[in-house]
């Protein structure tokens, strides 16, 4: 599928894809005509990095996890503690911030 096509089944934008592919998070074949064509299996890799954006997930986090997902083996488990560790930071700003006024 064309860019454009991954966009819409992602709703993610064409400049947000092609960013994940320079960051090297997705890949996709050049065709002779210069456009890239990505297989069906991105549009998962895409929602799961969209969904890790969304909840502030930092690129590196991303990175490092993006490669288990796509083999199939981050558990649901190691995405709660990442999600419930993530939670504990965001607390932890938060209380500064509120000890700072």
């Amino acid at each position: 599928m064309r860019i454009s096509e991954l966009a819409a089944k992602t709703q993610v934008s064409v400049h947000r894809l092609r960013r994940s592919e320079a960051d090297g998070l997705i890949e996709s074949q050049r065709m002779p005509n210069g456009y890239r064509e990505y297989d069906e299996k991105t549009v998962r890799h895409v929602v799961f990095i969209a969904m890790s954006r969304e909840m502030g997930f930092s690129l590196s986090f991303i990175a490092e996890y993006l490669p288990r997902f796509k083999a199939g083996k981050l558990s649901p488990q190691e995405m709660i503690g990442a999600i419930h560790q993530r939670v504990a930071d965001i607390d932890k700003v938060i209380a500064e911030h509120n000890h700072q006024l």
